[in-house]
């Protein structure tokens, strides 16, 4: 499909496009997004790591309650994906961590 490079741009473009800010330059943290909650803004991050020689993974960190919430909000991105599978595959990603985040706690305060 496309190199490695071209993967991470696509995936922070599409981030971006969602209301997230990318890091620059990025590294393995791609991009952030701050939410109101009633302790303040807290910052979730999206990551991207290697994963094996079959897939990409992106992953997130979003500190609730001590705990990263989104520590089992996964997706692989396999290396052979097409466009509209990679699109489908970062739209169930954010989805999953939107859900997570508006369910914790801190957020359920407002």
């Amino acid at each position: 499909m496309c190199s490695q490079n071209e993967i991470l741009m696509f995936i922070q473009n599409f981030l971006q496009s969602t209301g997230w800010s990318n890091f620059e330059p990025p590294s393995t943290a791609l991009s952030f997004k701050l939410y109101d909650t009633a302790v303040g803004k807290k910052e979730a991050q999206v990551y991207f790591s290697t994963g094996d020689e079959l897939s990409w993974v992106l992953s997130g960190l979003y500190e609730s309650q001590g705990r990263n919430i989104l520590s089992t909000a996964s997706v692989l991105i396999p290396k052979d994906c097409s466009i509209a599978n990679l699109i489908e595959r970062c739209s169930l990603f954010l989805n999953d961590v939107e859900s997570r985040i508006s369910q914790s706690y801190a957020v359920r305060l407002l």
